[in-house]
C-alpha cells in the first residue's frame, strides 16, 4: 500500500501466474518499517534467499515413484528403460531425503554451511523436473493434452511445465551450482 509500489502478473507457460514483478518508483520507507540494520539490506535478502532455496528445494522430497499415483509402474508393463529410470528416481529420491533430513539437523544446532541450502535448492529442483517428466514419458502423447475433463485441463503438462520454472526462482540452477563451487568447493575461478 506505499505510494510508489506496483506489481505487475507474470505469466508463465504453464499458464499460471503465481509470481509478479514488483516496481518501485521514488518510494520512501519510513523508519520504523526499515528491517534490519539501515543500508545492510543485502545481508536480509540473502537471509531471505535461503529460507526460499529451503522451501523450493523441498518440491525434491515429495517421494519417490509412489508420489506419481497408484499402480504406476505396473502401467508400464514392459517397458524396461522407463522401469529402470523409475527404479534410479526412487534411489536418487530416499538419498535427497536423506540429504535433507541431514542437512536440518545441521541446521537446526548451527552447523550447517551458510551456502548449503544452494545445494539442497539445486538438487531439489532438479530432482522434481525429473520426476515430472518420467511422468510425462509414461504418459505419452496422452499427456501432452492440454485443455480437456479427461485431462483435467491439461494438469499434468502444466504441473510439468510449471517445473521448468523451479530452476529459475530462488536463483538460477546455474547461479546454484556457481556458489556451492566457490562456497562450498572452495574451487579457485569458478
Amino acid at each position: 500500500t506505499t505510494p510508489g509500489v506496483t506489481t505487475k502478473p507474470i505469466k508463465l507457460i504453464s499458464g499460471n501466474s503465481p509470481f509478479c514483478e514488483t516496481f518501485f518508483d521514488n518510494v520512501v520507507v519510513p523508519k520504523h518499517q526499515i528491517v534490519g540494520e539501515l543500508n545492510r539490506g543485502w545481508d536480509v535478502a540473502k537471509y531471505l534467499l535461503g529460507h526460499e532455496r529451503e522451501m523450493i528445494s523441498g518440491m525434491g522430497g515429495d517421494g519417490g515413484t509412489a508420489s506419481l499415483g497408484g499402480g504406476f509402474k505396473d502401467a508400464l508393463g514392459d517397458e524396461p528403460i522407463l522401469r529402470a529410470q523409475l527404479a534410479m528416481f526412487d534411489v536418487e529420491s530416499l538419498a535427497f531425503r536423506a540429504h535433507s533430513e541431514r542437512f536440518m539437523d545441521e541446521w537446526k544446532t548451527g552447523k550447517a554451511h551458510p551456502a548449503y541450502s544452494n545445494l539442497m535448492k539445486y538438487i531439489g529442483t532438479e530432482l522434481n523436473k525429473k520426476r515430472h517428466e518420467l511422468v510425462m514419458a509414461a504418459g505419452g502423447s496422452d499427456y501432452l493434452e492440454w485443455e480437456s475433463k479427461r485431462s483435467n485441463e491439461g494438469k499434468r503438462a502444466r504441473d510439468w511445465l510449471r517445473t521448468k520454472a523451479n530452476s529459475i526462482e530462488g536463483g538460477t540452477s546455474e547461479v546454484m551450482l556457481n556458489v556451492v563451487a566457490k562456497r562450498i568447493l572452495d574451487m579457485p575461478g569458478a
